[in-house]
Order: C-alpha cells, then structure tokens, then sequence
C-alpha cells in the first residue's frame, strides 16, 4: 500500500515532507510495535507524547510517521504533519484494514448507564431474526460465537479496525458495539457511518475527564452526526434535548413521556419484568427475566432498534424471553443458605440507586451493599454515592474498587463524608469486605456487591491482580464460610 493513497483521504492535512511512493505495511501508533516498513501515527496521550518517539520508530524501520508537530526526517522517510493525530489516525486504521466499517451495518449504543445490557439484547434479537452479528464492548468482544478479551468499552481505532476486518472476514452482518463518550471525544470512531445510534441517558460520570456535564452531553452527541437513524429515551431530559438538535429519523421509547414505544401496566418479580409494549396503537405482551425500571428501559431500547431495522416484534419479543441476563449484571451468585447475593457493575450514582430500589421492590429482609469507587476517576461522585448506598440499605460496607495510583483509605474517606446515618462500616480489603456482608446476611435477606461486576481483576498501584467478586462468594460459602 502507498501512502499517497492515504495522503488523499486524510483530514485537515497541514503539510507533507518526504517522498510519496513509500509503501506501508502495517499502521501503528505505539512505537515499541513499529516493524520495517511502518506508518507510525505519533498521539500525544495523558502519560506519553508519541512525537518523542519518533527518532526511535525511524531507526526501528519506520517509512513515514504522521504527526501535530513540526518535524524534520531524513530525505527517504515521509513525513504528514496534520491538525489532529487521532483523527488521521482512525482513517489511517480504516485505509490499512480496506474500510471494513463500511462493509458492516453497524449500531452504536451510547449513554452513561445501560449499553453494555442494550448491545447483548440486541445481538439475542439478531440472532432470533437469522442475522449474524458481532458485539463490541465492555465485557468481550464478540464475532459470531468466539468471544474476545477487551480492555475498552470503546478500543482504539487501529484495535477497532481490526476486529471490523475480522468480522468482515467471518461474512458478520451486523455489528453491535458500545459507543463511550471518550472515543467520541478522542475520534476513536471518526469516519464510521451507524445505520443506528441509540441514546439509553445520562446522568453524572466521567467528569474527571469531561470537566463538565455539558461536554459529557456534547461528546455524546456526535454519534448522532455519524448515524443515518435515532433510538431515544424520551424519559431522559437529556433524551428530549438531544431528540431537538438531530437531523434524523428518530424511533423514541419511554414509561412517562409519550413515544413510539411505551411500556405500560408494568408487573416486577423477582424472576424479571411483563409489561405491555403498546406500538402503534397495539398492545404486545413482553417479559424479560431481570428484574428492576432499568430493565424496562433497556429492553425498550433494543426493541426499538429492532422495530427500526424492519424485523418482526413477535420475533423481537421472542428473543427477550429467552435471555438469561448479562455477566456482572444484577447477576445472582447461587447459594442454599436462603439470602440473595447479587453482583453488579454498578458504579455510578445513578445505577447504584437504581439497583437498590429495584432490590427493595422484591427483598423480604435486611439490603446489605457493598461497594467502593474506583481511582483516578471522578471524585465528585464519592459522596453521593455513600449517601444512595447508605439511604437505601439497611447496612452498608464501603471498601476498595479499582484504587489504581490513590490511597485506598483516602477515597474510602471521600466516600464516607457523604454517608447517612451509623449504620455502615469501612474495610478497606474488598474480599473481607465481602466476607463480612456474607457472614451479616440472613435468611431473607439481599447481599449486593456492587462496582465491578464481571470484572477479573482489581487494579492497585501498577499492578492488575486478579479479582472476581463471584469467586470471592462461591468460595467463601462452599469451604464453610458460613
């Protein structure tokens, strides 16, 4: 491949050193990878600037390098300076992988809570309809029936191409992912076109990153500008304002507001949720085996999506009830001692509060959540997390999460300054922690272990020990815990 096909396609092109004819092997934006032959994308990151790189990608073999700053190569390299790096590189990833994007019909599911749920509903309604599908996301990566590690909600644009060009590989159809508002945001996704994107809402999260709420909205925003159709919550305010501002068809769905999609005479149980889709003035009985509003919500959403891709909603409802639930989420952990244990990734104040009033509608005795907050995040949300936890649990233990470089205890601390009421404890070990709430519960009662859901790991320091709550409970309660 020559980069003077590249050169023609890439955005906001500042200035070109170098000759034209070079060819190109691989695309590459981490310098340790760079091979004889490679285009290396220089991005300047939070830690690192790739530009310091760039003499070392040189002598590794690198042909030409793209990059935001003035820079000066040896007469035989190429040398793109353009106005943004992450830009040029997610079409340098696409250009490499033969714009495998385009040969896919993809979907993209954005919103703070709920897309990780939306995207597995909407593979189950794929797979009921015939269509083959793929999934990327916060738990694995999917292409047909193989699952895939992942470390992003949203990876990377070369890592994305990739797997684009794998499932294109594979004859996918569809390709369900999760779209986060930092690669909006970081152009992780520039230059795909969604036939759907679907909005689930938004509530506090990421301000470490986004700054403010209003950047958080305007980040997810522009999945709208890269889709041919919309699927909104109605419900959420900021449903309403981003149903306003786009310029395309939009499917809305809701419980209070008036939309395309209602649910209406609403039943919960502990086996899950039956309401009434009411679409075009009929009435549709559906059922979906996890309890809780939420559920309601994200099973609209993926209906929608269905009903604006043309498949038939018997199918589509069909497919709901045969879903068993999403690893990590309000997942039950089996036990013959009579208390429930659930195991969620809650980890935002709004999905917190959502799970326990969900488990209050079904539990008979004492809530007893166990959570913590993970570092180097947003820490604005502390607090009103400790105050959701303790509010609406009986008894409460706040330990660690993912603390990453900060102090466990320091956290735990801002956590606790928001607590209401005596009724709650710190311990600051999350397996004892979890131990403790097990070793408390009774028959009757609910243990939720919130914050990391199907995670395998917990980050401390610069270490990625292995950690997994459902472990942590199966263990304790089979080798005579209790």
């Amino acid at each position: 491949m020559k980069i003077n096909e590249l050169v023609k396609i890439l955005p906001e092109v500042i200035s070109i050193d170098g000759p034209l004819n070079m060819e190109i092997n691989s695309v590459v934006d981490d310098s340790r990878q760079v091979k004889e032959g490679a285009l290396f994308v220089a991005v300047t990151g939070d830690n690192f600037d790739g530009h310091d790189f760039i003499p070392e990608v040189i002598k590794r073999g690198a042909n030409a390098v793209i990059g935001e700053k003035p820079v000066s190569l040896a007469k035989d390299k190429t040398y793109i300076r353009v106005n943004d790096s992450r830009k040029a590189l997610a079409i340098s990833s696409a250009w490499f992988y033969g714009f495998p994007g385009d040969k896919l019909r993809l979907i993209g599911v954005t919103g703070t809570s709920g897309k990780t749920t939306t995207t597995y509903l909407i593979r189950a309604m794929l797979e009921e309809v015939g269509a083959t599908s793929g999934v990327i996301g916060t738990i694995r990566n999917i292409i047909k029936d193989r699952e895939l590690p992942t470390s992003f909600t949203t990876p990377g644009s070369l890592k994305l191409n990739e797997l684009f060009s794998q499932m294109v590989e594979q004859n996918v159809e569809y390709v369900v992912m999760e779209v986060s508002s930092h690669s909006l945001k970081l152009h992780r996704v520039e230059g795909l076109t969604f036939e759907v994107g679907v909005f689930t809402n938004l509530t506090q999260d990421h301000l470490d990153f986004h700054k403010t709420l209003e950047d958080y909205f305007w980040s997810k925003q522009k999945l709208f500008k890269q889709s041919k159709q919309a699927v909104i919550n109605i419900d959420d305010k900021s449903g309403t304002r981003l149903l306003d501002i786009i310029d395309i068809p939009a499917t809305t769905y809701g419980i209070e507001n008036p939309a395309h999609l209602m649910a209406q005479n609403i039943r919960q149980t502990m086996e899950g949720v039956y309401y009434d889709l009411v679409y075009q003035d009929e009435k549709y009985p559906v059922f979906y085996g996890v309890p809780g509003r939420f559920s309601v919500y994200n099973s609209l959403s993926a209906l929608a999506v269905g009903i604006t891709l043309g498949f038939p909603i018997d199918s589509l409802i069909n497919a709901l009830k045969k879903v068993k639930g999403v690893p990590g989420r309000f997942e039950p952990v089996e036990n013959d001692k009579g208390f429930t244990v659930l195991v969620d990734y809650a980890h935002k104040p709004d999905s917190l509060k959502n799970v326990l009033l969900t488990i209050k509608e079904f539990c008979k005795g004492n809530i007893i959540t166990v959570f913590g907050c993970g570092g180097d995040r947003d820490r604005e949300k502390r607090p009103i997390m400790g105050k959701i936890a303790t509010e609406l649990s009986d008894y409460t233990i706040i330990t660690s999460d993912n603390p990453r470089s900060e102090d466990p205890e320091a956290i735990i601390r801002q956590i606790e300054s928001g607590v209401v009421g005596r009724n709650y404890q710190k311990i600051t070990d999350r397996r004892k922690a979890i131990q403790q709430a097990l070793l408390m519960a009774k028959k009757g009662d609910t243990v939720l272990i919130a914050g990391k859901g199907h995670e395998t790991y917990q980050i401390i320091g610069d270490k990625k020990l292995h950690f997994d709550d459902k472990e942590v409970v199966k263990e304790f309660l089979s080798g005579g815990g209790l």
